[in-house]
Formats: C-alpha cells, sequence, structure tokens
C-alpha cells in the first residue's frame, strides 16, 4: 500500500478541488452539483448470486423435432455447472439465454427471434446471499410476469412487468439497487447533437459472460470496460469521474454547437449583408431611372416656355403667309398676262395672215360686187377693199414674239418663287403647329405624372430602412463563446478524484494480475511467466521472456485469460469486501476456439477446482459432451442429451 494514502472521504476531495481551483468549497459543490456529479461513498459489499432452478413451457414449431416443451432444472446451486449435448445446436445456448434472459430482462441472441413464440411461461428462481427471489414470466411473447420475493412458502410481489421494456426496467432496477451499482451515464455526439448514454444492468451483466472467442478482456463490449471493471473492483470514486468526465464532454460538446451555432450564424448575417447590398444596388438602380420631380417640373416649365415660342411662330407665319399669299396672286396673274399677250400676238398674226389672203369679191354687209378695178386700186393705196381703212404696216413680228416670250418666261419666274416662297410660309406654319401640338403633349404627360404619386418617394423609404438593417446588422457581430469556467473545476476535479483512488487501483490492479497469472497457468497457459492488468483494462503477458499482449493471443489463449481475470476480480473483490461482481459465470462453448484437448482438459480441471476453493461462484458451462467434464460435473449439476436429442 501507498505510504501517504489519500483521504478517500468527500469533504476532502471537495476541499482539495477547491484548493487546487481558487474556489470555495460551495463553489465547487455548486459546480459539480450543476453538472450531475455526485460524490458520495461508492464501496459496496459484494452479494452473492446463485440461480437455484430455471423452468420453461411452450411448443416447438417446424419441421424438425416440432412438439410440447417442458423443461426444468431444479436444485441448483454453487459449483460448477454444465450443459452438455454430443451435438452441436442442441440448445446449450438457448439454456444460458433464457437464464440470461431471466436475469436481464432483455432478449440476447442467444434466443433466436424464431424461437420467440415457442415459449410460453418461464420461470427462474434464484438467490442474493440467502434471499430468494423468483422471475415468474406467465406470457412469455408480451412478456408478462412479476418478480417476486420469497419468504419460505410465501410470495411477496417485487415488480410486475408486461412489456419487453418494463421487464428490463423491473431487472435494471433491482440489480443495480441489490448489487450497490451505479447508472454510467456517457455523454456523446451524433450527428452534431450532445446525447446521454445511459448504460445501466444489461450492460454490466456483460461481465458475467465469457464467449467462446472473446475480443475483450473484461465485459461483452469495448466501450468503457474501464468503467466496467472499476465498478466491479470496487475502486472507489469511480463513479464520480465517470459523471466528471460526461460533465466535461457535454460541456465541449454545448461549446462546440454554440461556436457552430456561431458560425452559421456568422454566415447567415454575412449572407444576408450581401444579399442587403444586391437589394440597394437594385433600389438606387430603379430610382436612378425615375423621373425627378424638379427635373419634370423644369422640363414641363421648358415645355410651356416651347408651346408659346411655337405658338408665336404659327402667328407670325400666318402673317408672312397672307403677305406672301398676294405676292404669288400678283405673280400668278401677270404670268397668265404675259401668256396672253403671247398668244393673243400670236392669234393676230395668224388672223392677219388669214384675212390678207382673202379676195372678197363683195361687201359683206350690202353684198355690193367688188370690181377688177376697185380691188387694183385698194391694193395700189394699200387700204382695205372693204372698208377702206388703211393697212398698217407688220413692222418685225419675230421681235415681237421674242419680247412677249420673255416677258412669259419672267413672269413664270417670279411666280416660282413666290410660290416657293408661298410653300415656306406654309412648311413654316405646319411646323409650328406640329411643334405646338408636341409641346402641348409633353405639358399634358408631364402635368400627369406630376398630378400622380412619385414611386421615388416608396423607393428612397425602401432604401433608408434597408440601410438600416444593414447597419444594424454590422453591428451584431457575435462574439465566440468563451468556454465555461466550470471546465477548469471539472479537469481539477478529475485529477484530484483519480488521483485519490490511483494507489488503490494499482494495489487491486496488482492483486489481481498475480491471481490472474496463477488462474491462468493452471487453464493450461504454461508458458505464461507475468500479467500486468493495466488502468486502461489491457493486459500486458510476460511469455518466453518477451512481452504480448491480451488481443494478440489465440482465441482459447484469450478465452482462458478472460475467465481467469474475471474470476480474479471477483476473488480480490471478496477478499477486501469492495467489489460488485455478483459470482455468476457463464461460459458458452469453451471448446468451439480450437482449443486443444489438454489445454480444454485443464480448463475443465482448473475451473472445478477453483469453485471449490473459491465456494460461492457458480459457473454454468456449455460444451460438447467429453469425458474431461463428465469426470468433474455429476449428478443433478449436469444436463446432457444424447445422441441427436435435444436438452428440452
Amino acid at each position: 500500500m501507498a505510504d501517504d494514502p489519500k483521504p478517500f472521504d468527500a469533504a476532502s476531495l471537495l476541499a482539495e478541488i477547491a484548493d487546487k481551483s481558487g474556489r470555495s468549497v460551495e463553489e465547487v459543490r455548486g459546480v459539480l452539483t450543476r453538472h450531475g456529479v455526485a460524490y458520495k461513498p461508492s464501496i459496496a459489499v459484494p452479494k452473492h448470486l446463485c440461480i437455484r432452478s430455471l423452468a420453461f413451457t411452450g411448443e416447438k414449431k417446424g419441421e424438425k423435432a416440432s412438439g410440447p416443451i417442458s423443461f426444468a432444472w431444479d436444485d441448483l446451486g454453487p459449483g460448477l455447472m454444465a450443459m452438455l449435448s454430443d451435438r452441436n445446436f442442441r440448445g446449450k445456448s438457448t439454456l444460458l439465454g433464457m437464464m440470461r434472459w431471466c436475469l436481464t430482462g432483455r432478449r440476447e441472441d442467444n434466443i433466436p427471434s424464431e424461437m420467440a413464440e415457442w415459449f410460453d411461461a418461464v420461470r427462474m428462481k434464484f438467490t442474493l446471499d440467502e434471499q430468494a427471489y423468483e422471475i415468474d414470466i406467465s406470457d412469455a411473447v408480451t412478456p408478462a410476469g412479476t418478480l417476486w420475493r420469497v419468504e419460505g412458502e410465501k410470495r411477496f410481489e417485487q415488480a410486475p412487468f408486461g412489456s419487453h421494456e418494463g421487464f428490463e426496467a423491473v431487472m435494471s432496477d433491482f440489480f443495480m439497487g441489490q448489487l450497490g451499482l451505479q447508472t454510467t451515464v456517457v455523454h456523446v455526439e451524433q450527428k452534431g447533437q450532445g446525447i446521454d448514454q445511459s448504460h445501466h444492468w444489461p450492460w454490466l451483466s456483460g461481465a458475467m459472460v465469457i464467449e467462446p472467442s472473446p475480443k475483450h478482456l473484461f465485459g461483452s463490449a469495448q466501450h468503457l470496460r474501464v468503467r466496467m471493471m472499476q465498478m466491479y473492483l470496487g475502486v472507489p470514486w469511480a463513479d464520480a469521474t465517470n459523471d466528471v468526465l460526461s460533465a466535461k464532454n457535454r460541456i465541449a460538446t454545448e461549446t462546440r454547437q454554440v461556436t457552430a451555432e456561431v458560425e452559421r450564424t456568422r454566415a447567415r448575417r454575412k449572407a444576408r449583408l450581401a444579399e442587403l447590398d444586391a437589394e440597394l444596388s437594385s433600389l438606387r438602380s430603379q430610382l436612378a431611372k425615375l423621373p425627378r420631380e424638379e427635373d419634370q417640373r423644369q422640363a414641363l416649365r421648358r415645355a410651356n416656355r416651347e408651346v408659346a415660342a411655337a405658338e408665336a411662330r404659327l402667328r407670325a407665319g400666318e402673317r408672312a403667309l397672307a403677305v406672301v399669299g398676294e405676292d404669288f396672286d400678283a405673280a400668278k396673274e401677270a404670268h397668265a398676262e404675259a401668256r396672253r399677250d403671247l398668244q393673243d400676238f400670236r392669234d393676230g398674226r395668224a388672223a392677219r395672215r388669214v384675212f390678207r389672203s382673202l379676195d372678197p369679191l363683195s361687201c359683206p354687209r350690202c353684198d355690193e360686187v367688188f370690181d377688177e378695178e376697185r380691188k387694183q386700186e385698194t391694193r395700189e393705196r394699200h387700204v382695205c377693199v372693204v372698208c377702206g381703212t388703211d393697212e398698217v404696216p407688220e413692222g418685225n413680228p419675230a421681235a415681237q414674239e421674242a419680247a412677249l416670250k420673255d416677258a412669259v418666261a419672267a413672269t413664270a419666274a417670279e411666280m416660282q418663287a413666290q410660290k416657293v416662297r408661298h410653300e415656306a410660309a406654309q412648311a413654316a406654319i405646319s411646323q409650328a403647329k406640329a411643334d405646338r401640338e408636341r409641346f402641348e403633349a409633353d405639358c399634358r404627360r408631364l402635368e400627369t405624372a406630376l398630378a400622380k404619386p412619385s414611386g421615388a418617394a416608396a423607393l428612397e423609404m425602401e432604401i433608408l430602412r434597408k440601410e438600416a438593417r444593414k447597419e444594424e446588422l454590422e453591428g451584431e457581430e457575435v462574439p465566440a463563446p468563451e468556454p465555461l469556467d466550470d471546465s477548469a473545476v471539472l479537469e481539477i476535479a478529475e485529477k484530484v478524484t483519480k488521483q485519490a483512488f490511483k494507489p488503490l487501483q494499482e494495489e487491486l490492479l496488482k492483486e489481481v494480475s498475480e491471481l490472474a497469472r496463477d488462474y491462468a497457468v493452471r487453464f493450461g497457459v504454461e508458458s505464461l511467466e507475468g500479467v500486468e492488468l493495466r488502468g486502461n483494462c489491457s493486459m500486458a503477458l510476460k511469455k518466453g521472456g518477451g512481452t504480448a499482449f491480451f488481443g494478440t493471443q489465440t482465441d482459447g489463449e484469450r478465452a482462458r485469460l478472460k475467465i481467469a481475470t474475471t474470476i480474479a476480480i471477483i476473488t480480490v473483490a471478496e477478499r477486501r469486501g469492495l467489489g460488485r461482481h455478483p459470482g455468476l459465470l457463464m461460459i458458452d462453448s469453451p471448446g468451439a476456439n480450437e482449443m486443444v484437448g489438454q489445454d480444454y482438459a485443464s480448463l475443465v480441471a482448473g475451473l472445478a477446482e477453483l469453485v471449490d476453493e473459491i465456494g460461492h461462484i457458480q459457473v454454468f458451462v456449455a460444451a460438447v459432451n467429453n469425458d474431461t467434464i463428465r469426470g468433474h460435473v455429476s449428478g443433478n449439476k449436469v444436463r446432457y442429451a444424447s445422441g441427436d436429442d435435444f436438452l428440452w
């Protein structure tokens, strides 16, 4: 033992945690309570579990070996019990499964699902120390039944059950309380969520089972094997240490979750800010496309001025058109007159030529006949034979006609010029009218637009609102969460508690290691020179001058080492009055792992001797029939199926 063992009372541990964490004892107690850590004595006096009888009824179904079931195995007690058959699959593992089902309330794989409806009723009697109990399953399918406490011929109801969950809860509550075991709560993280997983009696009962090819040194599951070993060894404060570890994991998970949520919040905030920037850009773009009211008013004033200017141009054009019209009319009249003069000249010349070519015979008025003398006289005198008027000389007709043509051309040019002026005046009037109409339309449009509510005001208000939201988001920077201050206290609590039980645990492990080595050698592991069972539930082996480990051994060696270690733990706990292992072992098919005959014989012989030496241990072995085991187990301690028979 350590020279200066640490005190194991809760007050001393709390005081040391407080001193090292710089807190008061009350503050430390508050932290521990807040996280569900209970510092209470965990030493329990071992109780001895012994199955006294097993019975069940039902009906086998199927093509082979169908028929009624009626099995009873009475008057059982401490020692080595055997379930043997000449062939495999004769019901040995199922018997172990029925015992485990009654003890844990959980139907394991040893009772296949296809057999679930074969059984009608199951009854198993057992004792814890001297107190008798009975599991009475009246309906094995539901299942429904009662856990009884037996006092002589009387039975007192402990707890009824009516479902698989209810059965498991009844047996778990019963054995956890009777054996002084504590539910082990482990905090794990699954899919980003923190979950508290409870491990109670069905898990702890794995310490009573030895598989054919065990993978773990103690218990039937890798998970939390150290906690199970400490609990069954009776290491003090192991429960408190587990609570501290769970609390630390819970805080770590919560911190990770909060940190992740902060990062998600930051990402959402960043994305929202980007959205706001895009929305603001769009709104500002829309606002830029909308006309401003002041711009519209200026445009209306310009349009009104343009209307007035167009109106002035129209009036001026109309006045100019009147003047130009008169000039155009005068030009047209002059041109027409010049053309008439030319035509008259041409017509006169033609008429004169016609009349001068005439030779009248008589007067057209009085019918006087002109004689030749008169005609000659008038010709000589150059007078008209009819009227006697002197003939006027014709002059230069060509020059006269040319002058008349020039006059026509001059008047035509003047008329064309006046026409151009007239058309220009009309075009100016038309343009002025068009301009007036266009600017009047602009005025009406602008007046209508100004009369309507402006969309710009709504856009400006939305821009202000989004700018305010952006500013608010920019000010919402979430700081990363600080680790909870409780973590420091829990960290110190873990170290202090482990240091408190470490000396005793080392003593217990050393004692178990020595016994496990002796037992393993008796079980046929002859080359084993030394065993070191470590605090992490691993085992180092000294063999042939070297070091090996439990996991590297053959299936047969692992089975014998596990049996030896489990019995050593039971023995040490019994010696010190510390442990909680109930002293019941179920060994399934130890010869199924290619163990040679000599080693198998050593295991059976060693088991028989140890059971007799320890006294209170009860061991059930399910195996193929052989002379070795029949030499050590006989009478009511063995159930045997010969040939093709079944055990039940």
